[in-house]
């Protein structure tokens, strides 16, 4: 189970030493891995506050190429050099205000891997494309365009564009359907299994529901990331739902 904590354009150094105090104490889960993405500004600093917490860090995107003249940006290999395992890519806000294309994500992608960083690509429709039956054909499209040729490792986020920071999440037999199709999508592809995580307005409240659902492997937070005791009331629901699941297979 993959827990992603995305914080976005969001907390200073302040609030990020007392949000890393709360989880000095905290009894992780071996079978639940947190991973936080902070700005890029304060990879360094974060790196080095959660050294001794089993806790994983990563990049909110990455530049496909290693160096140049790129004002802004920042490549894989800073990430990396930096402490990061992990890198967010094509989620709909960069594809939307940035104008990132399928064809970029992919190139970013690539570089990652190469430089030892595990992709986390994002996939979305927008309401218009969901309530018009054509949901499934976009992802399809997305995923052909934006997954590597080859690769050892990557993790796919379904968010809708339209339940990101809305409140509102799809029916739990519209993420089971989505997340099936994306995996088999990507097993006739690259014949290798991915991971799947669920992304768009989760929180406290609906984290178990979403759970709940075969084939969702963890989930994309956003809003919610930022406050320690909402993010850590996910990571406890996650750790709960795998201990009732192991429980109920023995």
């Amino acid at each position: 189970m993959f827990i992603a904590a995305n914080w976005k354009m969001n907390l200073d150094k302040k609030s990020i030493q007392s949000f890393v105090e709360y989880l000095q104490s905290y009894k992780f889960s071996k079978n639940v891995q947190l991973c936080i993405f902070p700005p890029t500004i304060y990879i360094d600093f974060l790196s080095n506050l959660i050294r001794n917490i089993p806790i994983s860090i990563g990049g909110q995107n990455c530049h496909h190429q290693s160096f140049g003249a790129f004002t802004g940006e920042v490549s894989a290999i800073s990430l990396k050099e930096f402490g990061c395992d992990y890198v967010i890519l094509g989620h709909s806000e960069r594809r939307i205000y940035n104008k990132e294309t399928n064809e970029s994500i992919k190139k970013s992608a690539q570089f990652a891997i190469e430089y030892n960083l595990s992709p986390i690509i994002c996939v979305g429709e927008n309401l218009e494309q969901r309530e018009n039956g054509k949901a499934i054909d976009f992802i399809e499209k997305q995923i052909t365009n934006c997954i590597p040729d080859e690769f050892k490792e990557i993790i796919i986020a379904y968010e809708p564009i339209w339940s990101i920071g809305t409140g509102k999440i799809p029916h739990q037999d519209e993420i089971r359907e989505m997340h099936k199709y994306i995996k088999e999508i990507i097993l006739l592809k690259s014949k290798k299994k991915v991971k799947v995580l669920y992304g768009g307005s989760v929180n406290e409240q609906n984290i178990q529901e979403i759970l709940s659902v075969n084939n969702v492997d963890g989930v994309l937070v956003g809003g919610a990331s930022l406050k320690i005791k909402d993010l850590l009331a996910i990571y406890g629901s996650a750790v709960k739902h795998l201990e009732k699941n192991l429980i109920f297979k023995d």
